[in-house]
């Protein structure tokens, strides 16, 4: 949308600025686009506008000026009878063209997947229509003599007050030609061809993004180990708050990484809907020794309550930085495989009452939203109440002979054995929850064993995304368990539920 000095009816004075950016060679083969230049009246403006010495105001009326309602009308048809992804539409406008970008953003505030308003400026009280699903990138030089910087600051206040992806640039010593500046930033297309708008049905069910970015980060130090994280986040995410998924890997507390390749691909498939995904190291205090019938039951508990203490360390650092991360505290949810699930299933359900003196302890009010247990157990049933009961998925095999699939004890060790514990699994648990009338989606492989530990995060990953919508963004209840036959179901150790064919 260009500014006022190239109003006409020739077609051609609106492209003076900015066409040959846009027509350039490079930029056709790198964004590949329909440009759509209108031109606005002789007589006329983008939007109403009211001004003198000392103030500038944009009220809003229910029609829009003719050049604009025209220019809704090109884009309107364009996009009926073009090749136009819907989902990446984008305006940009200078000076009379960067106030348009606002008011027409206000007159269609799901059209756009982003805006970019150069020395514009526009109805602070109208931010709020549009705020929270356009990404913006606003500028203005500093010295403007035409439209007063001021205009594009308070805009600028207003969306990040709303609670807008924006940013800001603004040029020290620029007059009103701040747009010279803007189309000579490489960074100004790439960004804009960047962004991609989200539909709210898709998000969180479906892959809805393109690229993933992952970086590391120390979440704690313990005995003089470095205990990372890695965050997998959606790139060029317009959302500011999202649901997060912290995972645990498993390994026997003694093996077992935070990057191992399925691990990657199941957290990028996860953040490619939409959520944000962190992956974190922990302190393996049974790296090589037996976490079997000959490890003491008291070192075995120790373990557990080292690993929740790393897990409500890592949690601690996410609230900490989560307007950093984009996550929304009230929707954390734990994962965890093997030892990964024991551990997450304690650090959902112990207090610090569970742990040792020295302890991290998570804030008072604070609950993680859902849990996803792949082959886990926990050490006592009573702990989970109707008061704090979470939503929790499960995946188990009948015939784990590490992890019971319902109550035994732990790698099934004789009552006399020095790590005899009682542990309760996928099924204990389901039936506990189905008492309490809480929400569970448990998945039961007969005759399944501890492979189902990892092999759900490669096979039942579209499950999992169900379940955490279900549970994180609907609220929906729902109470359901899901059969696998995988053999015979006959099993040295474990269990033959009645869910389960007979032999």
């Amino acid at each position: 949308m260009h500014g006022g000095g190239e109003r006409g009816n020739d077609n051609e004075l609106q492209l003076t600025h900015g066409a040959a950016l846009f027509a350039k060679e490079e930029n056709r083969q790198k964004y590949p686009a329909i440009i759509l230049f209108p031109q606005c009246a002789k007589d006329d403006y983008w939007t109403h506008v009211e001004r003198n010495d000392k103030n500038w105001a944009y009220p809003f009326h229910e029609r829009p000026t003719k050049s604009m309602q025209l220019a809704m009308d090109l884009l309107e048809e364009t996009i009926l009878k073009e090749a136009v992804d819907v989902d990446r539409i984008y305006i940009t406008g200078l000076s009379m063209g960067g106030m348009g970008t606002f008011d027409l953003l206000a007159r269609q505030p799901h059209l756009f997947a982003a805006a970019a308003p150069i020395c514009g400026g526009g109805n602070v009280a109208l931010t709020g229509l549009y705020a929270k699903n356009t990404p913006f990138w606003i500028f203005h030089g500093d010295a403007d003599a035409v439209v007063p910087v001021d205009l594009s600051r308070k805009m600028y206040q207003a969306l990040k007050g709303q609670g807008a992806n924006v940013k800001y640039t603004e040029y020290p010593g620029v007059n009103h030609n701040s747009w010279d500046n803007v189309f000579a930033d490489t960074n100004y297309l790439a960004w804009i061809f960047a962004q991609r708008r989200i539909s709210t049905n898709q998000r969180y069910k479906l892959p809805v993004f393109e690229a993933v970015e992952k970086k590391t980060y120390t979440y704690a130090q313990k005995a003089g180990i470095a205990l990372d994280l890695d965050i997998y986040q959606p790139q060029n995410d317009q959302q500011i708050k999202r649901p997060l998924l912290l995972y645990v890997h498993g390994g026997g507390f003694s093996g077992g990484r935070r990057d191992e390749e399925h691990t990657i691909k199941f957290a990028e498939q996860l953040v490619k809907s939409g959520y944000v995904v962190a992956s974190i190291s922990y302190r393996l205090t049974m790296k090589g020794q037996s976490f079997g019938c000959d490890q003491p039951t008291p070192n075995k508990i120790k373990t557990f309550q080292l690993a929740v203490e790393d897990i409500w360390s890592a949690t601690n650092f996410l609230l900490e930085n989560a307007d950093k991360f984009g996550v929304d505290s009230t929707k954390i949810a734990l994962a965890g495989s093997s030892a990964g699930a024991e551990a997450i299933l304690h650090a959902g359900y112990w207090t610090s009452e569970h742990l040792l003196t020295e302890s991290p302890k998570l804030p008072n009010n604070f609950k993680y939203a859902a849990l996803i247990s792949m082959a886990g157990a926990i050490i006592d049933l009573n702990l989970i109440t109707a008061q704090n009961a979470i939503p929790t998925q499960f995946f188990h095999g009948t015939c784990d002979p590490l992890v019971p699939y319902g109550s035994a004890a732990h790698h099934y060790c004789g009552y006399g054995d020095a790590g005899y514990l009682m542990l309760h699994g996928a099924a204990s648990i389901t039936t506990r929850l189905k008492d309490l009338e809480q929400p569970f989606h448990t998945i039961t492989f007969c005759g399944g064993k501890h492979e189902w530990a990892g092999s759900p995060m490669r096979l039942y990953t579209e499950d999992m995304i169900t379940f955490l919508h279900d549970n994180l963004i609907t609220k929906s209840f729902k109470q359901i368990h899901r059969v696998v036959n995988l053999t015979e179901n006959d099993c040295s150790v474990g269990i033959s539920p009645t869910v389960c064919p007979r032999n």
